[in-house]
C-alpha cells in the first residue's frame, strides 16, 4: 500500500471519531481491505478491469452492477443482508463517513472480500 493511499484513507478516517486509533491497530491485510473499500483501490472487478486484470467489472455477486466499493459497501443486493447487520440498511456512499472501520471490517471479513485481496496477493488459495 502507497503512502498516498495510507494518506487519503486516514483522511477518510478523521470523521469518525476514534476511527484513526482502531484502524491503526489493524494488522496489515485489515488496514489494506478498509482502506481499499474507502478508497476504491482496490481487488474489486471494476478496478481490476481498468487495470487490464480482469475481463468483466461486473459484481461476482450479483452481476448487475459494476464491482465498485460503492456497489458492495451500499447497493448489491446480493449482500443486503449482512450489509443490514454489519452497516445499516439503507446506505449512501456519502453515509461510509460515519460508519465505524470496524463495522466495515466486519462487513468485509463475513463477505469474503479479504479473501479476494489476500489470494490475490498470494497469501491463501
Amino acid at each position: 500500500m502507497s503512502m498516498s493511499h495510507l494518506k487519503k484513507g486516514l483522511r477518510i478516517l478523521r470523521t469518525c471519531l476514534g476511527a484513526k486509533t482502531r484502524f491503526l491497530s489493524f494488522n496489515r491485510i485489515q488496514s489494506r481491505a478498509v482502506t481499499g473499500r474507502l478508497t476504491g483501490h482496490n481487488t474489486l472487478r471494476r478496478h481490476l478491469h481498468l487495470m487490464g486484470l480482469s475481463d468483466s467489472p461486473l459484481c461476482r455477486r450479483c452481476g448487475a452492477e459494476d464491482e465498485t466499493s460503492a456497489h458492495i459497501l451500499c447497493e448489491c443486493e446480493a449482500l443486503a443482508s449482512h450489509r443490514h447487520v454489519y452497516l445499516g440498511s439503507f446506505l449512501e456512499p456519502q453515509d461510509m463517513k460515519s460508519i465505524s472501520v470496524g463495522a466495515i471490517w466486519n462487513f468485509s471479513k463475513v463477505t469474503g472480500l479479504p479473501l479476494i485481496y489476500m489470494r490475490h496477493k498470494g497469501l491463501v488459495n
